[in-house]
């Protein structure tokens, strides 16, 4: 296994001092309200299409956006999003998610990085410490809130996050940036991109970054396990080192390929506990260094049939592989996806396509706390899909008929179907609405795992009795039907709102039943079982806001706002929860043609969330936070920045991993930066 060695800062310093320079990114406001308005995304609806003219809540993150925030990691960059509940579990984890059903292995969020879907088959969410790209590469981030899997397939029930970086064409030349801080306590990027023919571009990128701990306070822990925990190393810092490149060829006028690649290594420290038969508390605790490391393979090949008709052939191979005591997972995925797109006549947009995924895992049961049967599994995914969007009304009036159709290992076959309708009443007001489907199919650990959760402590009549939950194999995909209505204003050139109205009603979702007893060991102990089931259900309703108002041209002001009611059942077995509001407010000030300034004020209310034992539901208080960010173009090629994130309040818990980990607080950190373009 590769090992992560941390480079001098000294040394990082002197590579960027030694570097030549060249003109970094202009300090302005450089996207207008109509040019964000006319920005083309495509996870909407695969194809490109006006954000103005998208049929669903989708926000786009444009690369200015991202540098102003100072993000330096891609849930950093999230947090603003309507509708997105981001919240920092430790120094490097983070939950992510839309609508609800938040948590560390949230499940319910489909996230992409140029095409490829960032997936773990352990529990079909994401581990975020471990999927990172350079951020100055990225060209946009495009969230929807609510299903898409119609289009995108099982497990964007909530919402999808799409990544995209930029072609290499648009990278040439040199970049490097270079930081430092107390939680960021160091941070280098590097990236060259070159031309290599007259049609072929290519470009290299190097990063690696080194982070603190976080504070652990035991008032956030449990009062039982307060004791059991107060000997246990809390550190919770970690390292990180990635590379990749990416070329692009335009082999003819008609026709394209891309290639791309990446690879990471990681260590980063936690802290957590297992079930065990020693009293009073019948739990563990320990510390580890937890090592991950993984690379991916991507082709997409790209030709014009003719001027109406186009298609994509796009495979990718992705390996992970994650080493902690609770287990050792290996993954290997080979994903191959071809689209279509035509025009037929002059009132049908249609794109369709077919999809395979083969995963293979390899995960390493631990004696104590984790068994699975097999080890290893292979699974296969075959799936087809169809969309036309209708015109009803030129330039008024479309509809949009899509739906996925899926067979997978666990349950088989599977429909996703989506109707949208898109009236743009005229330039300043339209409106959207959308019916939709969609499912999030079994994940391993529903299927074939054993997790000994919970120990009991023995009574005046019973003996110690230990939980375990069970893989089922007749467990079902969770459902949701989920209705939308949307509006977008545009008043006058300065000034823009949009929001969405939505209902989502669940279905079949995760249950963990009171189960059968073993008497077998009877006195020493008794042992209980339960099988992962789908016997609950429940509903939530809401409102989302994003508006902006260019007050000059060289300042900006946004607003976004989310509220959220949930009706789920009093006890279920994952996070159903979101934050009843939550709320953003952004400034961008151009003071001087050198200096800009960016400031965040954020609220995030209370919510509820499943306690790492598994038995009982925790409050975590709303908290508040201010970040600042300071630019100065100190010359035309040199870019210097400082940042302040989570400031004048006191330290607090944002969320809790539902899992064995300790809780970490996160509270006001600061670093500054240095980029140069050469």
């Amino acid at each position: 296994m590769l090992k992560l060695h941390v480079i001098p800062f000294s040394v990082l310093a002197g590579l960027l001092v030694s570097a030549s320079t060249y003109a970094e990114e202009a300090n302005s406001l450089d996207l207008s309200l109509q040019e964000l308005m006319n920005v083309e995304v495509t996870s909407v609806s695969k194809q490109k299409q006006p954000l103005s003219n998208s049929p669903a809540a989708i926000y786009v993150l444009t690369n200015e956006a991202i540098r102003h925030s100072g993000a330096t990691s891609i849930p950093q960059a999230l947090r603003d999003v309507p509708g997105l509940h981001v919240a920092q579990l430790d120094s490097q984890k983070w939950a992510v998610s839309s609508r609800g059903f938040n948590g560390r292995y949230n499940n319910k969020l489909l996230v992409m990085i140029d095409g490829r879907t960032l997936y773990s088959p352990a529990f079909s969410g994401v581990y975020w410490e471990v999927q990172d790209v350079l951020m100055a590469d990225v060209e946009r981030i495009e969230v929807i809130r609510g299903p898409s899997a119609a289009l995108w397939g099982a497990n964007a029930v909530n919402g999808v996050i799409n990544i995209i970086t930029k072609h290499s064409a648009d990278t040439l030349g040199g970049y490097a940036e270079l930081g430092a801080g107390d939680y960021e306590q160091g941070f280098i990027g590097a990236r060259y991109g070159t031309k290599l023919s007259d049609n072929t571009t290519s470009r290299m990128y190097i990063k690696g970054n080194s982070r603190d701990s976080l504070d652990h306070n035991s008032d956030d822990l449990d009062s039982s396990l307060v004791d059991a925990a107060s000997t246990v190393d809390t550190n919770n810092d970690w390292r990180h080192l990635q590379l990749g490149g990416r070329v692009d060829i335009q082999l003819e006028n008609d026709t394209s390929l891309t290639l791309s690649s990446d690879f990471y290594t990681t260590k980063m420290n936690q802290a957590s506990n297992i079930a065990t038969m020693d009293s009073p508390v019948y739990r563990e605790f320990y510390s580890e260094e937890v090592e991950s490391e993984g690379f991916n393979l991507l082709s997409r090949y790209t030709k014009a049939l003719s001027a109406t008709s186009e298609y994509t052939l796009q495979t990718y191979y992705d390996f992970a592989d994650r080493d902690e005591e609770l287990y050792r997972l290996r993954t290997n995925t080979v994903d191959i996806d071809f689209q279509h797109q035509l025009i037929v006549g002059e009132d049908h947009n249609i794109v369709w396509g077919l999809g395979y995924r083969y995963i293979n895992d390899d995960l390493s049961s631990s004696s104590i706390l984790t068994s699975s049967e097999p080890d290893s599994t292979q699974t296969h995914l075959w799936s087809a899909f169809v969309s036309d969007e209708i015109t009803i009304l030129d330039d008024t009036l479309w509809l949009t008929l899509a739906s996925r159709f899926e067979h997978n290992d666990y349950t088989g076959f599977e429909v996703q179907p989506n109707i949208r309708l898109m009236w743009q009443v005229d330039t300043k007001n339209s409106v959207w609405t959308s019916i939709a489907r969609a499912v999030r199919t079994p994940s391993r650990v529903e299927n074939n795992l054993i997790v000994n959760a919970l120990n009991i402590a023995p009574s005046d009549v019973s003996p110690l009795v230990k939980v375990f939950v069970v893989g089922n194999d007749d467990y079902q995909s969770e459902e949701i039907v989920s209705y939308e209505v949307g509006y977008r204003f545009v008043p006058a050139k300065k000034w823009s709102f949009d929001t969405t109205f939505f209902y989502n009603a669940y279905d079949k979702l995760r249950s963990t039943p009171e189960g059968t007893t073993d008497f077998s060991a009877f006195p020493n102990y008794l042992s209980q079982y339960t099988a992962f089931e789908n016997q609950y259900d429940g509903y939530n309703y809401g409102a989302e806001l994003s508006s902006m108002w260019a007050v000059t041209d060289l300042l900006q002001l946004r607003i976004n706002y989310s509220y959220i009611q949930n009706e789920f059942g009093d006890i279920l077995g994952q996070n159903t929860q979101a934050p009843q509001n939550m709320v953003s407010t952004m400034v961008d000030w151009n003071m001087t043609d050198n200096i800009d300034v960016n400031i965040v004020w954020r609220f995030i209310d209370n919510t509820e969330l499943l306690t790492g034992n598994g038995s009982s539901f925790k409050t975590i208080d709303g908290y508040k936070g201010v970040d600042i960010g300071i630019h100065w173009a100190a010359t035309p090629d040199l870019m210097l920045s400082a940042f302040g994130k989570n400031l004048f309040y006191s330290s607090h818990l944002e969320y809790e991993a539902e899992s064995i980990l300790l809780p970490y607080q996160v509270g006001p950190s600061y670093f500054v930066k240095a980029s140069v373009n050469f």
